[in-house]
């Protein structure tokens, strides 16, 4: 006789896989990403940065730069992040809940059930044991790790079906342990199982915890040495009577790079691991009083690209917009002092002073006489530090007057963006939505 424990977590639609010791291969890093995009956006996922929220210093008050300048993990998940994400219906989903690029959490109910099947194939099914947990997973800036927290809900696990009294399901063992999909060849995960019978789950109130780290490949000679992993929670119910019980949770997506260019108030920030399946999202606001005119500019740029100057003989197609679907284009980051970059300063000077391509008719008409003494400045969208910016074969750009303090706060905004959504060059899209 064979015996069977199947796990599976019971609001999801379907039953986890049982484990397998072979691992999943490595995908490409564009496909892996556009993965992950398309299922943020199935899920509604979206690393929201508010720019309004970013002081003049360049600190932000929001948790993801909070979590975006965490030196060490901590013992038990932050707060009131975690809180907050747990807290939300969508944390009940099989899939969990991407709640920004360095948190994802998930608060579900899993099912052991227990079975076993005799020599001539009959089934006999012996109950169910149920245990709702609590799941956080923490990415980092300074490590190519991520850490898991798993700890189950104090009094919440049950037990359904068992009539036979040999069998007392409070007894039986459960482990948890959380592996990364690719195995050991890109990825390894600290620490053993964390092991309980039922009933002292039932009681226990502390988090478990472990990392996953994911070394950069020996091989890999480029700048930011990214691998596209994914990780899971592994469970295992076997006992004397039930010696074949196991299974996973679904597999989810993180990231890790090395990347030499990300530093914040002298600090290094060159190594880290984020959740992509999240839609990287910078947000600006029409009513700000820091940003209000660069909002406006880039709304007007958007929706209504034909309106903004530079003029040109042919229809304007300026990118960048969020509309949920992430195969519209995206703006793409570039080093702010690079070549690309320089050639964009440049495209945008001659738009602003009416010269090199651009004359009087088709170039940024001059600031009044208001606008020069309060020495305004002109504004580009899509931003200088973009691929897609002004000087684009493939893509138009617009300029504007706006006031310094405002083309300042603007500016600074998005380079915090930039660090607290670990924005690589070239690799990452984002998109920028302007609320009113």
């Amino acid at each position: 006789m064979t015996a069977l424990c199947l796990g599976t977590p019971a609001l999801a639609t379907a039953q986890a896989p049982a484990p397998t010791s072979t691992p999943k291969p490595v995908l490409p890093q564009k496909e892996a990403q556009r993965r992950a995009l398309h299922e943020a956006a199935r899920l509604g996922d979206h690393s929201y940065y508010d720019a309004d929220k970013v002081g003049a210093d360049g600190h932000s008050s929001q948790s993801l730069s909070r979590l975006a300048t965490t030196l060490a993990f901590p013992a038990t998940p932050p707060q009131p992040d975690t809180d907050d994400c747990l807290s939300s219906d969508d944390a009940e989903r099989k899939e969990g809940r991407t709640y920004n690029r360095l948190l994802w959490c998930q608060k579900i109910e899993y099912r052991a059930r227990y079975q076993t099947v005799d020599t001539s194939g009959n089934v006999r099914y012996w109950g169910t044991n149920a245990i709702r947990w609590n799941m956080v997973a923490m990415g980092s800036n300074t490590q190519r790790a991520i850490r898991i927290f798993w700890r189950p809900e104090a009094g919440s696990v049950r037990y359904l079906d068992w009539t036979d009294p040999t069998v007392v399901p409070s007894t039986l063992p459960f482990a948890v342990r959380p592996e990364c999909a690719q195995g050991s060849s890109y990825c390894s995960t600290s620490g053993s199982a964390a092991t309980n019978s039922w009933a002292g789950w039932n009681t226990t109130t502390g988090w478990s915890a472990w990392d996953v780290q994911a070394p950069a490949q020996a091989n890999d000679s480029s700048r930011e040495k990214v691998t596209t992993l994914d990780w899971h929670l592994t469970t295992d119910a076997t006992a004397p009577r039930f010696p074949l019980g196991g299974g996973k949770t679904l597999d989810l997506p993180f990231r890790c790079d090395s990347a030499d260019y990300f530093s914040r108030f002298g600090q290094s920030f060159d190594r880290a691991c984020v959740f992509t399946t999240v839609i990287p999202h910078l947000q600006y606001k029409l009513s700000s009083p820091k940003h209000g005119a660069v909002a406006r500019h880039i709304y007007d740029a958007q929706l209504s690209p034909d309106t903004s100057y530079p003029a040109e003989g042919h229809r304007k197609v300026i990118p960048g917009r969020w509309t949920n679907d992430p195969d519209d284009p995206a703006l793409h980051r570039v080093e702010g002092s690079g070549t690309i970059a320089t050639a964009n300063e440049t495209w945008k000077n001659y738009a602003c002073n009416r010269n090199g391509p651009y004359n009087a008719v088709t170039g940024l008409p001059p600031k009044t006489p208001q606008q020069e003494a309060d020495r305004w400045q002109c504004d580009e969208y899509p931003f200088h530090a973009t691929a897609e910016g002004a000087s684009s074969g493939t893509w138009d750009f617009s300029v504007r007057w706006v006031p310094p303090s405002q083309n300042a706060s603007a500016g600074g905004s998005l380079i915090s963006y930039f660090f607290d959504d670990r924005i690589l060059f070239v690799n990452d899209p984002f998109w920028v939505q302007i609320n009113p």
